[in-house]
């Protein structure tokens, strides 16, 4: 049979639509290709796969060999469960479907399967309900609290101007000035609805590196490192509310290592482009994801279900605004922001489109 040196019978962009993470073999059980799904399962580039073989990855290799061997000459499929050695995790058993093509090139494909997918659809949904739930509770809280802090403020005043008794204009002054701080946090929570977003094509490190300076100078104690991607094209969003969602994340990150008092606190900004990525069920050709790291002392497990619920703070002093802001400017640019805590670390991801026309496909990841 031909041995071709080219995919001449795969659409390698289709494969690369596939939820499913996909390993082709010649029949040595060198890896040919890999979609995109497997470099993400794998943590491993396509480049790096097609150096390996698959007793590179697989734990349960001789399983693997044995099934090959009894169906070298024909074309069979069986479906069993294997352990492979994940990004991050050895031994990991998955739903692994292998079916022997019959032929020279390629001489066996691999399909593994795994819930992981199910499960973020299900956290993102279960996100993107929570931005729709926020907006419309800060809303109309919004309204009922600025309606009759009005009328207080305004009854304060007049009776400022009615005391002679400097000691109860006092007073009056502490009620003032409390209803404008009110006023002001309300006027925080109501912003981003009220904000249209205006796109620009901007360089995301001229955005980080403005917050940087920001933190600086606020935090000379914190040591602030940038891992940058320059490769990265620019991204089309609204300059303003990207820089506020960079800075209320750093900030909270900044607050987390002051409070706790950590030694050496840091602050890790790192940026990388994400080809081929699914974000809130769409599919985009390029996305850049922009991680947000610092060594503080991590988010209680308590409040980790509810850091995005508005007035949810881990600081004493928190508000609990800024990442229920930062979240639903996010969404708005199509995009997704997450995170993952534990002592000593903590890491918030920023994941949104390169461009909002750059869609490729719609799919429902869990099909």
């Amino acid at each position: 049979m031909r041995q071709v040196q080219s995919f001449d019978l795969i659409n390698l962009d289709i494969v690369d639509l596939i939820t499913a993470s996909i390993l082709c073999l010649d029949a040595s059980g060198r890896i040919l290709f890999a979609n995109t799904s497997a470099e993400t399962l794998f943590g491993l580039s396509k480049s790096q796969l097609s150096k390996l073989k698959v007793e590179d990855l697989s734990t349960s290799f001789e399983e693997f060999r044995d099934f090959c061997n009894e169906n070298e000459e024909e074309s069979s499929h069986i479906q069993t469960k294997l352990a492979w050695n994940l990004a991050g995790d050895r031994n990991t058993k998955l739903d692994t479907m292998i079916t022997q093509t019959g032929m020279v090139y390629p001489s066996c494909v691999i399909e593994l399967r795994t819930d992981l997918r199910s499960i973020k659809v299900n956290k993102e949904e279960r996100r993107a309900d929570l931005v729709k739930v926020n907006k419309m509770i800060l809303k109309n809280l919004g309204h009922e609290i600025k309606n009759p802090l009005g009328g207080i403020r305004g009854a304060a005043q007049l009776l400022k101007d009615e005391l002679l008794d400097n000691e109860l204009i006092e007073y009056t002054d502490v009620i003032i000035k409390e209803a404008d701080r009110l006023r002001d946090l309300v006027d925080k929570m109501l912003v981003s609805s009220k904000r249209e977003i205006k796109y620009d094509r901007v360089n995301i490190h001229e955005l980080t590196e403005r917050v940087k300076t920001l933190i600086e100078s606020e935090y000379k104690e914190i040591t602030i490192d940038c891992d940058y991607d320059v490769s990265i094209p620019e991204l089309e969003c609204d300059l303003t509310q990207m820089v506020q969602v960079i800075l209320n994340v750093c900030r909270n990150a900044a607050e987390a290592l002051a409070n706790h008092h950590v030694d050496s606190p840091k602050i890790t900004i790192k940026s990388r482009i994400a080809r081929q990525t699914t974000l809130r069920r769409k599919k985009h050709t390029l996305a850049v994801s922009l991680e947000i790291k610092d060594n503080g002392p991590g988010i209680p497990d308590f409040i980790q279900d509810q850091i995005f619920y508005p007035l949810v703070s881990s600081h004493p002093n928190g508000q609990g605004i800024g990442l229920t802001l930062a979240q639903e400017i996010i969404h708005a640019h199509g995009g997704l922001i997450d995170f993952d805590s534990e002592k000593g670390s903590t890491s918030f991801t920023i994941h949104i489109p390169l461009s909002k026309s750059e869609r490729v496909n719609e799919f429902s990841m869990d099909s």
